[in-house]
């Protein structure tokens, strides 16, 4: 009996050794990361909710992953200025032996209430309004995290407080550190949050999971994502340190002097591999988008498309789709075959971004292959902004070609040769070189006779859409009806387009609301009186899925107006879907991505930033172009079938390029 009692005594004495030494449980946090780490636990259930288009597994890892790191930094963030705060007001002048650990808990719980409650009134004092500052969206938005992480680390403080109490009254020291106890209550948060949300989907009588995807595993992978990250991110702050005190030995003055100056340089070295990463990436991109295709590695025949007989343009020199786009030019008997009528031969000009070294000297080259061509004698005149690839949009091309019996004109200059989303950089030059192309053309018209002037329209898909409708920022629609623009088709306009944004507000002196329209789908157009379809000039066909036209920066600090009203909502978007930040960020990142996946060749689907299924018929109302519905269908069928045609001679048989004069076989 003494014996066991002695054993019981030493095992305390041992116990309370450990407890002085900090051995034998997790080391205790600063608050603040208990608080990041709580929020970042909290935020997973967020993260999978349905959104506009399915996703993987893996999907899911990078969304929960993204998302459980960014709560993380901008909730830790927001703690540590509002603990450094609070340290400060209450502990500035103190003896350092006045303050005891009790009175630093209590303190940190009082500030973290304090910072809930100023984070609400922030919200509160910046509710969301229609065309509000950026600068009100970003206070709702700091509020958010100040409210948020304040939140986090008062659940994170009291779970610790209650982990404390039942210690002490149990007569033992704490095991568990203040990070396990916060990721626990975040966890417990989100299971509850995740309940929730299934009970009121339930009782409304739909299941808005996401499919395909694994939960557990998304979770773990989503897991490994934010601690990757957040390892790199404490490497790069642990580099800078060591950096701080190599320099403190050798160099005059103290760490805390030259600490700054190894965060800078640590910066800049990521930096540096991070531009040289990205350099080597897009120039091999760039060297790939310009190899010559086995199927298309001889010029065209006709002398009506760059790069063929007498042509400016070297066939060389246009790019990967550049040649594609003159290759596949409808023959003239093909528009007949289909048509049942007369037609021309139709005209494309291209000029490659490596046509010419200068914009001057490409818009200049453009307007010489127009006259060479006679595109300046044609009825229609399509100036079309490419993808950032150079990718024309054929289904757009090929049916005016077809509704105006070839008697028209595509003329394209290439600004880019790398996949739209890595050349957002090139924004400026596309932007830029198609005002100037649009200016030269305009000049050329005016000096024709009006009866003689073929009419001038604009087309742009994506990116080609967002360049090409950035050359009128700040005149509205007023800008295209003074450029000579008769009309104008949008695919797909990314949501970062600021002249779409600008024409939307609803307050522009230099906007006709009557003469533009965006649309989800042609029937949507079916559905306009006759009086508001007649008044329409500018077509937008964005899909509500499509992630594409959503995803813009300012997702991360304000709700879209894409997700308001359940029942107000475009085609597509999910009744059940919320706006948190970062997580709608992150989704519709993923999203966009999800939205350019490949569908089969010849299967045309009015999905995601799929616009192929009703492309004709908008065209042809865009355009104001005539055919009777039967042609139509027969346009329909025909278009089918040459994507089929077309993709089969690049990926079967590279021989079969010269079949292109005979589409309608397929």
């Amino acid at each position: 009996m003494a014996a066991s009692r002695l054993l019981v005594r030493k095992r305390k004495t041992r116990s309370k050794a450990r407890a002085a030494s900090g051995r034998g449980r997790l080391p205790a946090l600063h608050r603040s990361d208990a608080a990041g780490a709580f929020a970042a636990a909290a935020s997973v259930a967020s993260t999978f909710q349905r959104t506009l288009i399915p996703r993987s597994t893996s999907d899911q890892a990078i969304i929960t992953g993204g998302t459980m790191t960014l709560t993380y930094l901008a909730a830790s963030l927001a703690h540590d200025v509002l603990e450094k705060s609070m340290s400060l007001m209450v502990f500035s002048g103190r003896k350092k032996g006045a303050i005891d650990d009790d009175l630093v808990r209590r303190i940190a719980l009082t500030g973290d209430a304090f910072g809930v409650v100023s984070g609400l009134f922030l919200q509160r004092l910046s509710l969301q309004e229609h065309n509000e500052p950026i600068r009100n969206a970003g206070l709702r938005t700091l509020g958010f995290f100040l409210a948020s992480g304040s939140a986090a680390g008062l659940a994170s403080g009291l779970t610790e407080e209650a982990q404390r109490a039942i210690n002490a009254r149990l007569g033992r020291e704490p095991t568990i550190g203040r990070l396990p106890v916060a990721i626990f209550g975040g966890v417990c948060l989100a299971v509850g949050v995740n309940l929730l949300r299934r009970r009121r989907e339930s009782a409304a009588g739909v299941d808005f999971s996401v499919p395909d995807v694994v939960g557990p595993r998304a979770v773990g992978l989503g897991a490994g994502i934010g601690v990757g990250l957040l390892v790199l991110i404490q490497g790069s702050q642990f580099a800078s340190r060591v950096l701080g005190r190599t320099l403190e030995k050798v160099l005059p003055g103290d760490e805390a002097v030259w600490r700054p100056m190894s965060a800078l340089i640590s910066l800049s070295a990521l930096s540096a591999l991070g531009y040289v990463l990205w350099y080597r990436t897009t120039t091999r991109i760039e060297e790939s988008t310009s190899k010559i295709e086995a199927a298309f590695d001889t010029p065209p025949q006709s002398r009506l498309v760059s790069g063929g007989p007498g042509s400016h343009v070297t066939f060389e020199s246009m790019g990967r789709e550049g040649r594609r786009h003159a290759r596949t030019v409808l023959p003239v008997s093909v528009i007949e075959n289909i048509m049942g009528e007369p037609a021309k031969d139709p005209i494309r000009v291209f000029v490659g971004l490596d046509s010419a070294p200068s914009r001057e000297e490409r818009i200049r080259l453009a307007l010489s292959e127009m006259e060479r061509t006679g595109a300046f004698s044609r009825s229609l005149i399509i100036v079309a902004s490419p993808t950032g690839t150079g990718y024309v949009n054929y289904v757009a091309i090929e049916s005016a070609e077809y509704f105006t019996r070839g008697d028209c004109a595509t003329v394209t200059v290439q600004y880019s040769k790398r996949p739209s989303p890595v050349s957002l950089d090139r924004v400026w030059l596309g932007r830029k070189q198609f005002r100037m192309l649009l200016a030269a053309i305009r000049r050329k018209l005016y000096k024709m006779p009006p009866e003689k002037r073929p009419r001038l329209v604009v087309f742009g898909e994506s990116l080609g859409a967002h360049t090409s409708q950035d050359a009128f920022l700040d005149a509205g629609t007023q800008g295209l009806q003074d450029a000579g623009i008769d009309r104008a088709l949008w695919l797909g306009t990314p949501g970062i387009s600021k002249w779409k944004q600008e024409v939307w507000r609803g307050d522009r002196l230099d906007v006709e609301a009557s003469s533009i329209g965006e649309f989800d789908n042609f029937e949507a157009i079916e559905e306009l009186d006759a009086e508001a379809r007649t008044s329409l000039r500018y077509y937008l066909l964005t899909h509500g899925n499509d992630g594409v036209g959503h995803f813009a920066p300012e997702l991360l600090i304000q709700s879209p107006d894409w997700l308001g009203e359940p029942d107000a909502r475009p085609p597509g978007v999910p009744k059940s879907q919320r706006w948190i930040t970062p997580t709608t960020f992150i989704q519709t990142l993923i999203d966009m991505k999800n939205a350019m996946a490949a569908t089969s060749p010849g299967e045309f689907e009015a999905n995601g930033h799929d616009y192929r299924a009703d492309l004709a018929r908008f065209v042809r109302e865009a355009y104001g172009l005539g055919c009777s519905e039967e042609q139509m269908e027969q346009v329909e069928a025909a278009l089918r079938r040459y994507e089929m045609l077309r993709q089969g001679w690049m990926d079967v048989n590279p021989g079969l390029a010269e079949a292109e004069s005979q589409p309608e076989a397929g």
